[in-house]
């Protein structure tokens, strides 16, 4: 698995499952955007609900969304989902990677935090969420905070996050 560290990843579509109207809601990782300083509420993203594409701006301190002018709020549990990431993913910045430091995205939970690589759990991450890991592998294991104190995810269960 070539994790490519160098380089941003390109526009993503995540599947994050379905709205309450059944439709599938797919987010465009790489366009979320924040207005304003780093301590702003305020952010743009793109999604897509079924096949139509919506930009959309969310506001962080309400768990709200708005299109058009119109205030939307989390009826699913995907569009929770979609709106906690994208409200975790503004404060993703190239400062805060550092050369030893990567973003990624627990993207199939539940995912396992061990003590050491393979060893006896210590956490278990539930939901889809951003975290920060140590570049450096060791045998396909990750070091990470994710958890509050040092532990280790696979490679399986990550991916980089923009």
């Amino acid at each position: 698995m070539s994790l490519g560290f160098g380089q941003a990843a390109q526009a993503e579509l995540l599947t994050l499952g379905e709205a309450a109207g059944g439709q599938v809601v797919r987010l465009d990782t790489a366009s979320i955007t924040r207005n304003g300083n780093s301590g702003s509420w305020w952010g743009g993203f793109t999604y897509y609900l079924g096949g139509e594409r919506i930009d959309a701006e969310v506001h962080c301190g309400q768990g709200t969304w708005y299109v058009d002018g119109q205030s939307y709020t989390p009826q699913s549990r995907t569009t929770e989902t979609m709106i906690r990431l994208v409200c975790s993913a503004r404060q993703v910045t190239d400062e805060a990677r550092g050369p030893d430091m990567a973003y990624m995205l627990v993207f199939d939970p539940p995912s396992n935090v061990r003590s050491s690589p393979g060893g006896s759990v210590i956490c278990m991450i539930d939901r889809m969420e951003i975290i920060r890991v140590y570049v450096e592998p060791r045998d396909g294991w990750f070091l990470t905070t994710a958890c509050g104190s040092s532990g280790w995810i696979h490679e399986s269960q990550i991916r980089v996050f923009r």
